[in-house]
């Protein structure tokens, strides 16, 4: 069988082996550190989707990868946390696609290299429960544009006090709704999710094993090491984002 035919003309099967092995640890990341992973696989999409289609991919991808987190761990849930969430995300949602329907691509990649770099130098601001429903809002509307907001997330819950179980599945499950409202946006406004839907599928089922992989392994020693790769990596995928937006400019 030619799998080939079953993937967009713009990506090969090479691309498509490195994908799905990168969601593999992109999931094991989200799960064993709480987030990292979202943003790692936004900068390896950035590689191989186009411009116009990377923050649809990478949403749809992402609403797998966190539901995953939710099936290994639901037990665990903060539940009281989910409705403001939503509510917020849903208002997040539409305005964000109405800014992205006019963005320019070339802006959106800036616009992503820029977020990851605040992501890892920047400090996002504290905020308890009472704001969830703005933390909801914001954040999905800088998902809309720019793909990855788990850190804005991660960072409103860090200030609930979970502990490390608990904190994970609730970041994953409002990440799922996020990038659940996200997808629909897209899909509505007319993104051909159809192109995708071989790759995205087989890169969903492999991040499960990922995810289950992440629950068992608890990173202790070489966590401080291990952060200080990903940054880097993190570091030059932004930057080149930036520098690939810019380029028709300069």
């Amino acid at each position: 069988m030619d799998f080939s035919s079953l993937l967009p003309e713009t990506i090969s099967i090479y691309a498509a082996v490195f994908l799905i092995i990168l969601n593999l640890i992109c999931s094991f990341i989200s799960t064993a550190l709480s987030l990292g992973g979202g943003i790692l696989m936004l900068v390896g999409l950035s590689f191989v989707v186009p411009p116009l289609a990377l923050i649809p991919v990478h949403g749809i991808v992402q609403l797998g990868s966190n539901f995953a987190r939710i099936f290994v761990s639901v037990k665990d849930l903060d539940k009281s946390v989910i409705l403001p969430f939503i509510i917020g995300s849903l208002i997040g949602s539409y305005l964000g696609v109405n800014i992205y329907e006019v963005l320019d691509p070339s802006i959106g990649q800036v616009g992503v290299g820029l977020f990851i770099l605040y992501s890892i130098f920047g400090k996002f601001p504290k905020l308890g429960k009472k704001y969830i429903f703005f933390g909801g809002a914001v954040s999905s509307t800088l998902s809309m544009l720019f793909g990855a907001s788990g850190p804005l997330i991660s960072a409103l819950i860090k200030n609930f006090n979970f502990n490390p179980v608990k904190h994970v599945v609730t970041h994953g499950s409002l990440m799922t709704f996020q990038h659940l409202f996200k997808s629909l946006a897209f899909f509505f406004i007319g993104f051909a999710f159809e192109e995708y839907i071989f790759l995205v599928g087989l890169m969903i089922l492999v991040g499960f094993d990922g995810t289950f992989i992440g629950k068992l392994v608890l990173v202790s020693k070489g966590e401080k090491y291990f952060k200080k790769v990903l940054t880097i990596i993190l570091l030059f995928g932004a930057l080149r984002l930036i520098y690939v937006g810019l380029e028709p400019y300069l």
